[in-house]
């Protein structure tokens, strides 16, 4: 009798530990590239622009984006990131300063600085994900890995008209796309590194759009 509840006791000990382990989070400490997006600097006039605080479920708190899975397909990692609004805020205020604007991060209250034009964010979508796979190198265990950052801008005048909104996304595969027969092996094995890239794209396209740049150089 005493063999049964002991095997028991560990039976529910071991359940407890790997139910545990299948929960485990890892936050990721997500950064903006400067200048990531080529073309993206000193390209604008030295406008003000006011940047509004980034919005959005994913603006505040804890957010869910995505793991990193075994070989076997199993979750061996929650992936989560924290408080990305003023993160992406001030992601924002620094690509359009770097653009050559005069960028100031303002909250709608604030009547006495009301720019020229103001830049509003919409946190869309946030992902990433590190599927590892069975083969090893001599880098290590063989992996894919992707990363999405989608953001909605809006665009409005100092009589709060909207001139523009627009989506623009950035992302980042690993490994690279192959090009002409020739597999490449991943760059970024960081899950907070390659969520940094697709952020910076996402900011660095937004300079590129035509629209944008038509709605900014409208006065």
């Amino acid at each position: 009798m005493e063999g049964f509840w002991g095997a028991l006791l560990a039976g529910t000990v071991f359940a407890a530990i790997f139910a545990a382990g299948c929960r485990r989070e890892t936050a990721l400490r997500v950064r903006y590239l400067p200048g990531f997006v080529p073309a993206t600097q000193h390209i604008l006039p030295p406008l003000s622009i006011g940047v509004l605080p980034a919005r959005g479920p994913a603006a505040a708190g804890k957010l869910q984006v995505g793991a990193i899975y075994g070989a076997d397909g199993s979750r061996k990692s929650t992936l989560v990131v924290r408080d990305l609004g003023p993160l992406i805020t001030q992601a924002v205020k620094r690509g359009l300063s770097d653009a050559g604007l005069r960028a100031s991060v303002v909250t709608p209250g604030e009547v006495s600085r009301n720019p020229p034009f103001t830049i509003a964010t919409e946190i869309e979508s946030v992902s990433v994900n590190q599927h590892f796979g069975r083969q090893r190198t001599i880098h290590g265990q063989y992996f894919s890995m992707d990363a999405h950052v989608q953001l909605r801008f809006t665009i409005a005048d100092q009589a709060h008209r909207e001139l523009c909104s627009t989506v623009a996304t950035g992302a980042e595969t690993e490994p690279p796309v192959p090009v002409g027969g020739e597999a490449f092996l991943p760059l970024e094995t960081d899950p907070a590194e390659s969520l940094s890239v697709a952020l910076s794209r996402a900011v660095g396209m937004l300079i590129l759009q035509p629209e944008f740049r038509r709605a900014i150089q409208s006065r």
